[in-house]
């Protein structure tokens, strides 16, 4: 890759015209470094300005949400729900988020009508984190809402851990033995990398819960709502006969 993009630029140096006065070695070698190391310079540059405004401020990330008392927050971060006997949906659960994202200065994207996600959430420099959500509409006013939270590696998780792990396939086959104090190196980055996965998502349910709070919605227990769901579709079936 690196003679191809090296070829590209010798080709920039041939065909360019420059004034005769001006034509020395010097000048040809200076259009070739210009050929080369402008795309790396342009790439760079919109690279890490794509990866800042695609970064929650540290601050944003460390500072915690506050429930009223008896609202606190339960275990579970993968999936949560919610009820409403108000007929409010997940529809009152994410413009409550969106107020709440906008509030507090997180960056994040919304659903453009083609993604799996209803909101996407861009945390910490190696994970961003992903809601779904699904109302359950169980006769009349009562609405069980479900969301799920997925972490979701940045491009720079995946490039840097390829690299890691291309350098210790090398280093294997190279030296011919495990190289023991690497692997170990490496599985501390994937601890650290889990941890930060784990606060994240702990933060971002936080922040669920107190938009679900906000927009009149109870957090329930996983077996909670397994049960309401069960009790409203036997009202219902009894209703309807």
């Amino acid at each position: 890759m690196f003679g191809g993009t090296l070829c590209v630029a010798i080709s920039y140096m041939l065909r360019a015209r420059i004034e005769p006065k001006f034509d020395t070695v010097a000048a040809r070698l200076l259009v070739t470094f210009l050929a080369f190391a402008q795309p790396l310079v342009r790439g760079w540059s919109r690279y890490f300005t794509w990866l800042h405004f695609k970064r929650t401020p540290r601050a944003v990330i460390s500072t915690h949400e506050q429930l009223p008392a008896g609202a606190e927050f339960t275990r579970g971060l993968r999936n949560r729900a919610y009820w409403s006997e108000d007929g409010k949906d997940r529809h009152h659960l994410l413009g409550s988020l969106f107020g709440l994202l906008d509030e507090e200065g997180w960056r994040y994207s919304s659903d453009t009508g083609w993604n799996e996600w209803d909101i996407q959430i861009y945390g910490n420099f190696w994970w961003s984190i992903t809601l779904q959500t699904v109302t359950e509409y169980h006769g009349g006013p009562k609405c069980l809402t479900r969301a799920g939270l997925r972490s979701k590696f940045v491009p720079t998780t995946i490039l840097i851990n390829l690299v890691t792990l291309c350098l210790l396939a090398y280093n294997q086959l190279h030296a011919g033995h495990l190289n023991l104090w690497l692997l170990g190196l490496y599985f501390c980055f994937v601890l650290f990398l889990v941890n930060r996965a784990h606060r994240l998502k702990s933060r971002v349910a936080e922040m669920v819960d107190v938009a679900a709070y906000r927009a009149g919605l109870q957090r329930i227990p996983r077996t909670a709502a397994r049960a309401k769901a069960t009790d409203a579709k036997v009202e219902a079936s009894a209703e309807a006969g």
